[in-house]
């Protein structure tokens, strides 16, 4: 995962370069995201941590070009800072994050609880997310769950990384483009010619809560809040394995169906 997310120096002030190593033709969307999220806190001057960040998917990107990270320093306050980051390859703008940082202060505590009687990740079977960064197991599917069509899956890093909180972050960032579009189409699961649907990520957002370890277990539970228009929207949290809830994601997917 270190290498993963490794930057190099651009060439210029806040400008660096990533790569998808190994390189593929498919560029993973939430690689981009993670190497957005860890240049604009490269640009952070100050004992902040990303608190939230909000991405724009704008051109499928090829993983076998290099991605040009371009951050614009928007504010340093007293509390906060804000960084606007713009990927690019040779095609155009991939991608634009804008990540917010917060030096953290007190406050008080309260979580959503964690879902009950979810199987731990041991005896589970091999994940459809399963690869060479990430250990994956699937939670079966379960048709009474509230909210309805919720999906579940446990993941972790599969090698230990440094004691850095911040690629942490940006490593849970990555996990977190794991299944939204997903479960955006699980409610039409069922629907004749589903297999040859298209859907792909427009937006994601991810609310960073607490900190966590991405070498331990996280259970990821993604569920759709709506679909229409084209579109559709899952909503969902990563919480550790003893249930903590470390992160919100919400991402908005393209939705086409085919008719009949």
């Amino acid at each position: 995962m270190v290498d993963r997310l490794a930057l190099e120096d651009g060439g210029g002030p806040d400008v660096f370069v990533g790569r998808s190593s190994p390189p593929d033709r498919h560029l993973f969307g939430g690689l981009v995201v993670a190497q957005a999220l860890r240049a604009a806190t490269l640009t952070v001057d100050r004992e902040g941590r990303a608190h939230a960040l909000h991405a724009s998917f704008v051109l499928a990107g090829h993983g076998a070009e290099p991605i040009r990270y371009e951050v614009e320093r928007t504010r340093d306050g007293r509390s906060f800072a804000t960084r606007r980051v713009v990927a690019r390859q040779r095609r155009g703008v991939v991608l634009v994050l804008t990540a917010g940082f917060h030096d953290g202060e007190p406050g008080p505590d309260y979580e959503l609880a964690a879902s009950s009687a979810v199987p731990g990740p041991e005896d589970l079977p091999v994940g459809r997310y399963d690869s060479p960064w990430f250990e994956s197991r699937d939670v079966p599917v379960d048709t009474t769950s509230s909210p309805p069509h919720l999906r579940r899956a446990w993941f972790r890093a599969r090698a230990p990384l440094p004691d850095d909180a911040d690629l942490h972050d940006q490593a849970l960032a990555y996990l977190s483009d794991h299944g939204p579009t997903r479960a955006v189409r699980e409610p039409h699961a069922d629907r004749p010619g589903v297999d040859r649907r298209m859907s792909v990520s427009l937006d994601h957002s991810v609310w960073f809560h607490r900190r966590g370890r991405v070498d331990g277990w996280l259970l990821s539970e993604l569920a759709p809040v709506a679909t229409g228009a084209g579109r559709g929207l899952a909503l969902g949290t990563i919480r550790d394995e003893h249930g903590a809830l470390l992160a919100t994601v919400a991402q908005e997917a393209l939705l086409r169906l085919p008719e009949g």
